[in-house]
C-alpha cells in the first residue's frame, strides 16, 4: 500500500511541475515581442542596404575583390595570393570597421528595445517557448506577418510622398 501511495504521489508531482513549467502567452505579449523583431529585420534590412552600397561605391575597392578579401578572414599568406594592395586593405578595412560600427549601434538600440518593450524575462521565456510549441510559432508567425507587411506597406507609402 505505501509504494502505490508513494507512486501516486510521485506522478502527481511530476504533472505539477510539468503543469508550472506550461506558459501560456497571450496576443498582447506576442504583439510586443513580434513588434520588436519586425521592428529589428526591417533595421537588419536597412543595414545590409547601406553596407552593400559601401561596397558598390568604393573607388578603390570593387565588389568582387571585396569580397575577394573578406573569404581570406586576414590571412596574410591568401592576401599574398590574390595579390591585394595596400589602398585595397585600407579600403576593405574602413568598410568592415563602419560596419561593425553600425552593427554595435543596432546591438546597443535592440537591447533597449527588446527592455522597455519585451523585458528580459518575456523575451526569454517567449523566445524558449517558441522553440518547442508549434502552436504558439503558429500564432506568432500571424501576428509578425501581419505587422511586418503592416511596417512595409507604411514605409513605402511615406517614401512615395
Amino acid at each position: 500500500m505505501k509504494k502505490v501511495l508513494l507512486m501516486v504521489c510521485l506522478i502527481a508531482s511530476t504533472m505539477i511541475v510539468k503543469a508550472q513549467e506550461e506558459v501560456s502567452f497571450n496576443d498582447e505579449e506576442l504583439t510586443k515581442y513580434a513588434t520588436v523583431m519586425v521592428w529589428a529585420e526591417l533595421e537588419k534590412g536597412k543595414m545590409t542596404g547601406i553596407y552593400n552600397e559601401w561596397i558598390n561605391n568604393d573607388e578603390t575597392l570593387v565588389a568582387s575583390r571585396f569580397v575577394e578579401i573578406k573569404k581570406t578572414k586576414g590571412d596574410s599568406l591568401k592576401l599574398q595570393e590574390i595579390a591585394v594592395t595596400n589602398d585595397e586593405v585600407v579600403a576593405f578595412e574602413m568598410i568592415q570597421a563602419n560596419y561593425d560600427s553600425m552593427i554595435n549601434s543596432f546591438t546597443d538600440v535592440y537591447k533597449a528595445e527588446l527592455k522597455e518593450k519585451v523585458s528580459y524575462g518575456l523575451y526569454n521565456k517567449l523566445r524558449k517557448a517558441l522553440k518547442a510549441d508549434a502552436d504558439l510559432k503558429t500564432r506568432y508567425q500571424t501576428i509578425y506577418d501581419g505587422l511586418l507587411e503592416e511596417q512595409k506597406s507604411s514605409g513605402s507609402d511615406e517614401s512615395d510622398e
